[in-house]
């Protein structure tokens, strides 16, 4: 009971962090956030990577497509950088997998 007024409240931890549904409104608390590593917010299949290893990408810009039921999405970076991968084209992933690292044009943006 919070101010007199009672609330449904559960919890779920996921690979990449907490789920809470309060009243039937969904939360998410990210574990942590770290640009350097990109992983995986889904299970699926790696389709392809549109940019070659090693090879700069831009905050925003898609990286990658990935198959999760039967929807192809693109991948964003969330920082600028160069991208290596650590998984293949094709791979199956799951959610929370690095699927690359990110070297950082501005490293003060690691946490």
């Amino acid at each position: 009971t919070i101010g007199g007024v009672s609330r449904k409240v559960t919890g779920l931890e996921e690979p990449l962090g907490l789920r809470l549904v309060i009243d039937g409104a969904t939360i998410f608390i990210p574990a942590a956030f770290d640009p350097s590593e990109v992983r995986s917010d889904v299970t699926g299949k790696l389709v392809r990577w549109l940019k070659e290893d090693g090879q700069s990408v831009s905050q925003g810009e898609p990286f990658a497509e990935v198959e999760a039921m039967k929807m192809i999405m693109p991948l964003r970076a969330a920082e600028a950088g160069a991208i290596s991968y650590e998984v293949a084209q094709g791979a199956v992933i799951e959610t929370g997998q690095l699927l690359a690292k990110l070297e950082l044009e501005d490293a003060s943006k690691a946490r």
